[in-house]
């Protein structure tokens, strides 16, 4: 049996995200997308009738420090559910056993029991596993700043993955997201996303979820290639 172990857990519990240094600032940490100064979602894009359904999305919040709120959520209802789905399953299919120290439940209680100045300080997180770090780990490791590191999505559905997802969207456009979704405004976001003017992807993937949802969008690139977004780009 392989053993792996995962860092899940640490920035929640230790407040390790760049927004937590504005937890007392509800529209800047609303929704985050680690890294990112854009709006994760395009609700322009929604029929009008469609939006108007729409809720806020709220959580409980038995916490009344802002830091720990933010943390709780993320711990709850956010971040750790979402890591853990993807981690639990792709572990299970390679017959690993996934071990996730920093969510023990003796970490998590120690985390959020702490005073703000011993997570965040001098513009960063962490800030006591940092100082228990720096015990056992070279300098430029335990004072690295908080990185995200994901692929390079951006990049590629920018790039050489560009016109499979052109047909996707196309695909949203004419199937399921037609009764939902403004075409043109659709078509406006993403030749804006394709320029480099937005710097996370968050919103073109729910498009193209949609149009691989069945309606025949998975041909990929060779589906409606001449679309009028590729087109207008």
């Amino acid at each position: 049996m392989v053993v792996l172990l995962d860092g899940n857990g640490l920035d929640e519990g230790w407040a390790g995200y760049d927004y937590y240094q504005y937890a007392s600032n509800v529209e800047a940490t609303r929704g985050p997308v680690q890294g990112s100064q854009d709006p994760p979602t395009r609700p322009g894009c929604l029929m009008p009738e469609f939006a108007a359904l729409a809720t806020e999305a709220t959580w409980p919040d038995p916490l009344s420090d802002p830091v720990c709120a933010l943390q709780y959520r993320d711990l709850r209802f956010a971040k750790i559910p979402r890591a853990m789905r993807f981690a639990d399953r792709v572990s299970m299919m390679y017959s690993r056993e996934l071990r996730e120290p920093f969510l023990d439940h003796r970490v998590i209680e120690l985390g959020l029991r702490q005073p703000k100045d011993h997570k965040l300080r001098n513009g960063q997180g962490k800030y006591l596993p940092r100082q228990v770090a720096a015990g056992i780990l070279p300098q430029p490791l335990h004072e690295a700043p908080k990185r995200p590191v994901q692929t390079p999505q951006r990049e590629w559905l920018r790039g050489p993955l560009r016109e499979w997802a052109d047909a996707c969207i196309e695909a949203a456009l004419a199937g399921p997201g037609r009764a939902w979704l403004r075409p043109e405004s659709v078509r406006s976001e993403w030749v804006r996303y394709c320029s480099g003017a937005s710097d996370n992807s968050f919103f073109v993937w729910q498009w193209l979820s949609l149009g691989l949802s069945g309606w025949g969008a998975a041909t990929g690139p060779s589906h409606n290639s001449g679309s009028r977004a590729g087109a207008s780009s």
